[in-house]
């Protein structure tokens, strides 16, 4: 779950910073802006990776790559998804992603990027990426842990960025560092935020100021920027690379035996096309004139400051939460999180602070427990600068179905409404042990005695665990059900989880997942959808 959040955060992180990164991109290709294309690539990465329903490692990583392939635009995304996938091929040996795993993806991706590239120009992505991962390299050698590992890393990466204009005279004249070694920061960054337990909206980067008028290169803008992605048999992405040299500039030819992506400047598009089919069968084409991507970047940029600098109202999402799992997949998903160690009650003055911090006009708060609504309706009464409402969420997964109902573009209204059905639509079975003796609604319950809370009505049983979720699920209607996702807590353990999953399977038809949540009190929380 580590490495879905830490790319979820990294796409998120990318999207935030696109406009910036875009602003950088005066060199060295014009087919695009490299934040955008990066951004792209990495939701496509995010999507595929939170899609996996196979939580290990090495499949995770390869659905992040393989998204990151199908995704990817212009030559940064196409750099960025070899990356990706040479990351992928060395986590395949690896179960956990500590710091030797990290360091030794890093820079099998660099050494991956650096070979799909033709003729490798450095003071570019690639070399930011090569010197992130070589610092990576020596840290894990130097037995430091993940966090260690990763800030020299990401430092390592800021320093990179910063000597681009040094090793590219054209940055130099521009005044800008280089675009893509930006972006791939901001990736290292939004990895490194994950691990920290920082929610994306705290991740504060410095913006750059960038001189257009400077702007002044001519070179590779005629022709077409042409993508072919291609499916095949035993394809040779070396021998392919060799055929189509000669028909242009700024190739890039990345992919498996079975599947490839071509990346090229060149005039002659249709016979780019022709090797394509020659070789298998094509399943996305692209093709767009150079020129007029030039004039189109040039013309943009001729937008008055204001213009430019318009501020987005956006929507802050602030949340509840306990444990350290469930607190990295709200993180991940852009909530501002008050972390509670133990119980669900937070203060008023903690919710205001992080109202206040999310820094958007419109903010939504999700208690995620009806013990901590009372305490965010305060909060939101107190807070003056702009508009604040409680979603009742009732617990930590109808939250995060709330979350993934946020539509960036869309209206408070709107997305409340959104948001609110969501929740509803979200069935949560908490699993636990009675600490007491007590009876409650009519139940009498023991000290030690296991109990199931389903969409807060309560069922005690002696029994296990197994038998609590049958009498859990049996009066859902499977379907109105797509997704289950059973969250382990602190006390929990995998393999009970998994036969969680498999009694879930057996009564309804779902997808099922696992996922560490970290809560206490709750060995297990199930969430339906």
């Amino acid at each position: 779950m580590l490495l879905k959040s830490a790319i979820a955060s990294a796409a998120e992180l990318v999207e935030r910073r696109a406009a910036a990164i875009n602003a950088l991109n005066v060199f060295p290709v014009p087919d695009g802006d490299t934040g955008t294309n990066m951004a792209l690539t990495l939701r496509s990465a995010a999507d595929a990776a939170l899609a996996c329903s196979d939580h290990r490692l090495a499949e995770v990583a390869n659905a992040a790559a393989h998204g990151a392939l199908m995704g990817a635009r212009g030559n940064s995304g196409v750099i960025l998804a070899q990356i990706l996938r040479g990351m992928a091929r060395a986590l395949s040996v690896h179960r956990t992603l500590d710091s030797d795993a990290f360091a030794r993806a890093l820079r099998a991706g660099s050494v991956a990027a650096y070979e799909a590239v033709v003729d490798p120009v450095e003071g570019t992505m690639l070399t930011v990426a090569r010197m992130a991962a070589a610092e990576a390299g020596h840290s894990a050698l130097d037995g430091h842990d993940l966090l260690t590992t990763l800030t020299r890393c990401h430092e390592a990466a800021r320093a990179a960025v910063a000597e681009t204009p040094r090793q590219l005279p054209i940055l130099e004249q521009a005044g800008v560092v280089d675009a893509g070694g930006e972006g791939f920061r901001t990736f290292l960054d939004g990895i490194l935020a994950t691990v920290r337990g920082e929610p994306v909206a705290e991740v504060l980067v410095a913006a750059q100021h960038v001189d257009f008028g400077a702007l002044h290169d001519d070179r590779d803008t005629h022709g077409y920027c042409t993508e072919v992605l291609f499916t095949g048999a035993n394809l040779d992405a070396n021998g392919i690379r060799k055929r189509l040299n000669p028909l242009g500039t700024s190739l890039l030819v990345i992919g498996d035996p079975g599947i490839v992506r071509v990346h090229i400047h060149t005039d002659r598009p249709g016979s780019v096309l022709d090797l394509a089919c020659d070789l298998g069968q094509v399943i996305q084409v692209k093709v767009e004139n150079l020129q007029r991507q030039r004039e189109a970047f040039r013309t943009s940029w001729q937008q008055s400051d204001a213009q430019r600098q318009r501020p987005n109202p956006g929507l802050g999402v602030v949340a509840v939460v306990v444990g350290d799992g469930f607190r990295q997949i709200l993180s991940s998903l852009g909530a501002a999180v008050i972390v509670c160690p133990n119980t669900m009650n937070p203060s008023v003055e903690e919710v205001l602070h992080a109202i206040r911090g999310v820094q958007y006009a419109n903010v939504v708060v999700l208690p995620n427990d009806a013990n901590a609504a009372l305490a965010c309706e305060h909060a939101v009464r107190a807070w003056s600068e702009g508009n604040a409402v409680v979603l009742p969420t009732r617990t930590i997964p109808e939250g995060i179905a709330a979350l993934l109902a946020v539509n960036p573009e869309a209206s408070l209204e709107t997305n409340l409404a959104a948001m609110d059905q969501a929740a509803h639509r979200c069935h949560t079975i908490a699993l636990t042990r009675s600490s007491r003796d007590a009876t409650i609604d009519g139940i009498p319950v023991a000290t030690g005695d296991l109990l199931a809370i389903a969409d807060s009505r309560l069922i005690a049983a002696r029994e296990s665990y197994f038998d609590l979720t049958r009498r859990s699920i049996k009066d859902l209607r499977s379907d109105e059900l797509d997704i289950a996702t059973v969250y382990v807590g602190a006390e929990g353990d995998r393999d009970t989880a998994d036969s969680l999953c498999r009694i879930l399977e057996e009564h309804l038809e779902v997808t099922v997942e696992v996922a560490e949540g970290g809560q206490p009190h709750h060995e297990y929380i199930i969430a339906l959808e």
